[in-house]
């Protein structure tokens, strides 16, 4: 790689090391091919413009990573996504690329079952929010059915989890997803209708909203709102828009969104 080849083996050493050590070898050896494919397709879209000077000319990017096993797409949004972990690498390959970067940058992963390749990224020039003065106050969720690890939770975070266990492993015992609010296995006959990685709440800065997103759910997601019922695609990445006062069923379990 032209632009990256000084910290190709930096960065590809760092991530290797860390990828063995979260997920085993073998994952690890495959998760490298993948990462080593995206910087390389990013690569292929610097612009060179006048005087030597370099541009990436998109300021939003979307990757998704595909494959029919729920098992190794959980694992490509762990390895990618935690700790914004790609974006870091990318922006330090644009960095040492002298690469200039369009106001707004950002990186996000998505999953999916089928695709035309092991993964694919879509590229958009988006307007940079205006920077705001205030903050809007954290909202909150309120259990009204079920029993969860507490009664009331602060939506303080850009994306809370919500499950039926505080942790998600996989056969290797190796943790895919910690959630937020839990509803306690067993604790109570609505909470058995809630998958153990049911749906989030993420939070907007660009828009200042909640939504909702069903992570393909058994039981599926709903919001009760002015007397109708809202259905939440499952498995669907911008879910729906929350207003105060909706009711969120979880399966039969229901929390209130308050703000």
């Amino acid at each position: 790689m032209s632009f990256f080849s000084e910290i190709e083996k930096t960065i590809e050493r760092e991530f290797r090391k860390w990828t063995q050590k979260a997920f085993g070898p073998a994952e690890s050896d495959e998760l490298l091919l993948v990462h080593r494919a995206i910087l390389e397709e990013i690569e292929s879209k610097i612009q060179t413009l006048r005087r030597g000077s370099r541009m990436f000319p998109f300021n939003h990017l979307v990757v998704r990573c595909c494959s029919p096993d729920p098992a190794k797409r959980a694992l490509f949004e762990a390895a990618f996504g935690q700790n914004r972990r790609l974006e870091k690498d990318i922006r330090e390959c644009l960095a040492v690329a002298r690469c200039e970067l369009l106001a707004g940058f950002l990186v996000e992963i998505e999953t999916g079952e089928s695709g035309p390749k092991t993964f694919e990224i879509l590229y958009e020039v988006r307007k940079a929010p205006i920077p705001s003065t205030t903050k809007p106050a954290p909202a909150r969720a309120a259990v009204i059915r079920g029993k969860a690890n507490l009664d009331s939770f602060l939506l303080n975070k850009p994306r809370t989890n919500i499950g039926r266990l505080a942790e998600l492993t996989d056969a290797r015992h190796r943790v895919m997803r910690r959630n937020d609010i839990v509803f306690e296995d067993g604790a109570d006959e609505a909470n058995a209708t809630v998958s153990r990685g049911h749906a989030h709440i993420s939070f907007d800065p660009e828009t200042a909203e909640y939504r909702i997103c069903d992570d393909s759910s058994e039981f599926g997601t709903r919001i009760f709102r002015d007397g109708r019922s809202i259905e939440v695609p499952s498995g669907g990445k911008r879910g729906e828009r929350l207003s105060a006062g909706d009711e969120i069923y979880l399966g039969r379990a229901c929390i209130r969104f308050e703000m």
